[in-house]
């Protein structure tokens, strides 16, 4: 991750994330791979969000509270309301969960949100942002002691985040 820039108009946002390289390896569906970002999004006037990151082992930074949560990979991604959500759980699927545009020359992946996705808002002027990598297939990539085929080294798999880069909470103007 190594950028991010966001644009709303009305209810609708688009986020396009500049990445240092994007692999596709895999001829996945939506066009990378060996990544996945998890897009949290704050919707202003709501007062139904949550702090924790679903399975990733950590919070939202300062006193952000997360309303809508994007999940993107090579082969899928997935919508999710705050209304359920905690350490174990994702929250609540909501569709549609938007277009993802893949541009490998400018190295940048794009993520539109259509209105009807975030609860149809009549503005995002004052939503906050924040976006992690890291890797997906099922579930987030474990941590585990010992380095393995499947798993990253360096944690016990149970208290470390599974973050790998994040941006700042951005505040949409």
């Amino acid at each position: 991750l190594s950028g991010l820039r966001a644009w709303r108009s009305g209810g609708a946002l688009r986020i396009e994330v500049r990445m240092r390289d994007i692999v596709a390896a895999w001829k996945p569906a939506n066009g990378f791979d060996h990544v996945a970002l998890t897009l949290f999004v704050q919707v202003p006037g709501r007062e139904n969000g949550v702090a924790v990151m679903p399975m990733q082992n950590t919070d939202v930074p300062g006193d952000m509270r997360w309303t809508h949560r994007l999940r993107v990979g090579g082969w899928n991604q997935a919508l999710f309301a705050a209304d359920g959500a905690g350490a174990k759980h994702e929250g609540t699927p909501l569709a549609p969960s938007g277009e993802v545009v893949v541009d490998r020359e400018r190295r940048t992946i794009t993520l539109t949100l259509p209105a009807a996705a975030l609860g149809r808002p009549s503005t995002l002027a004052g939503a906050r942002l924040y976006v992690t990598t890291w890797d997906y297939d099922g579930a987030y990539r474990p941590l585990t002691p010992k380095r393995g085929g499947l798993a990253f080294s360096g944690g016990d798999g149970t208290q470390d985040p599974l973050v790998m880069d994040d941006s700042a909470v951005i505040t949409l103007r």
